[in-house]
């Protein structure tokens, strides 16, 4: 094995804004670490059963088999689901009040959007897809609900009476479409990041803080452990959020010895999404801590087809001002999901927006370089992964 081997890894994962929990996630990685392994030749994924810990979170065992032998993971679900769920609009009429809110607070961040624009523009238009998406369903019910109306007329309908009611029932009917269709392509749930968003930023969510100090306790507590090799952060969409607070608290807390095991991996990440509302002030302060402490490797892979993350834009030195020294910035990558797929199958799959947000926990269908369950239970550490990278820069 070599000198950046791993034989036995401990990872922490946060999911996304997601109700779902840790039966999906546990569900989701055996099936795909099974179909990545028929992908690439000389290696073995077992994964075992879901265990629930005394914490709340729930890790589930991996033995991975290669050729230099076999490498111990302990996958840890980290849960924030319950937090998810407890600040998740479920009537329309909460979710058009988080939505008014939402937007009303953004037309207050007109330079923060100008940055956004700048650098990421794919972004700036996921954000302001619900806008977009509900204001034309609105108009479009509008102009069904008068043609309906003049059509009726035209036809000798009796009275106004009989014309309203065929603009109405227009309306309805488009309306009733555009509510169909947005269970398809879920816009309401980016008004619901959105608004949690904004609510972290304005100290409204006091469970939060307390979540990520517990995590970042247990974590060097995994750090202690000297049969652990490595111990690996991973945050997915806004868990990179909560995984950059995490381990900003961990590198401020544990000894610069056992930090040597430690590494950071994001995947699709939102973080400027909180870090550059006005009030993340405290927020702002752990990136800046972060990227100038001591060095803790940080790799995120964000794909510029994904647009629901901000692709390839360093996050630390992005989300801060320019007067601020970033000397240990993440690596950024992508991961090319285009190689991973015939061309004809990433075509439809990139048409998908929800299942390319996804496709970073997924399996690929050739091998390629971006493999997520080599990175969290294979040999190969992280640390050497960055190392690797920064050498090929």
């Amino acid at each position: 094995m070599t000198h950046d081997a791993v034989r036995r890894r401990h990872v922490f994962f946060l999911s996304g804004f997601d109700p779902k929990g840790a039966a999906y996630y546990h569900a989701l990685y055996k099936s795909q670490s099974a179909l990545q392994a028929g992908v690439t030749s000389g290696i073995a994924y077992e994964v075992g059963p879901r265990v629930r810990c005394p914490n709340g979170n729930s890790q589930w065992d991996i033995t991975c088999t290669h050729a230099d032998g076999t490498t111990f993971t302990t996958y840890e679900y980290s849960r924030w689901d319950d937090i998810v769920r407890s600040h998740w609009p479920r009537t329309g009429a909460q979710v058009v009040a988080a939505t008014l809110r939402v937007y009303a607070n953004a037309l207050g961040w007109r330079r923060q959007l100008r940055k956004v624009w700048r650098r990421s523009p794919r972004t700036l238009i996921s954000l302001a897809y619900p806008a977009i998406y509900w204001g034309a369903a609105t108009a479009l019910a509008l102009l069904a609900a008068w043609c309906a109306s003049r059509i009726a007329g035209s036809l000798g309908a009796s009275g106004t009476v009989a014309s309203s009611a065929s603009g109405a029932a227009a309306f309805a009917a488009c309306w009733w479409g555009a509510v169909a269709w947005e269970r398809r392509i879920n816009t309401t749930w980016l008004v619901r990041i959105y608004a949690f968003a904004i609510d972290w930023a304005r100290g409204r969510l006091p469970e939060v803080p307390g979540r990520i100090d517990a995590l970042a306790a247990v974590i060097e507590e995994r750090l202690r452990d000297p049969e652990i090799d490595e111990v690996l952060l991973v945050g997915f969409s806004v868990g990179s959020m909560l995984a950059a607070s995490a381990a900003a608290r961990v590198q401020l807390a544990a000894h610069e010895t056992n930090l040597r095991k430690f590494a950071v991996v994001t995947l699709g990440h939102c973080i400027p999404l909180l870090a550059l509302i006005p009030q993340a002030h405290a927020y702002r302060a752990e990136l800046a801590r972060l990227g100038g402490g001591p060095h803790v490797p940080w790799i995120d892979y964000s794909s510029p087809t994904d647009w629901g993350s901000f692709a390839l834009v360093e996050p630390i030195s992005f989300s801060l001002d320019g007067d601020v020294r970033v000397v240990h910035p993440p690596s950024m990558a992508s991961p090319r999901f285009h190689l991973m797929f015939p061309p004809e199958r990433y075509k439809r799959l990139r048409a998908d927006k929800r299942r390319m947000h996804m496709q970073y926990l997924m399996a690929g269908e050739i091998p390629a370089r971006y493999d997520y369950f080599s990175m969290t239970a294979g040999p190969g550490s992280a640390r050497g992964r960055a190392a690797a990278k920064e050498k090929d820069a």
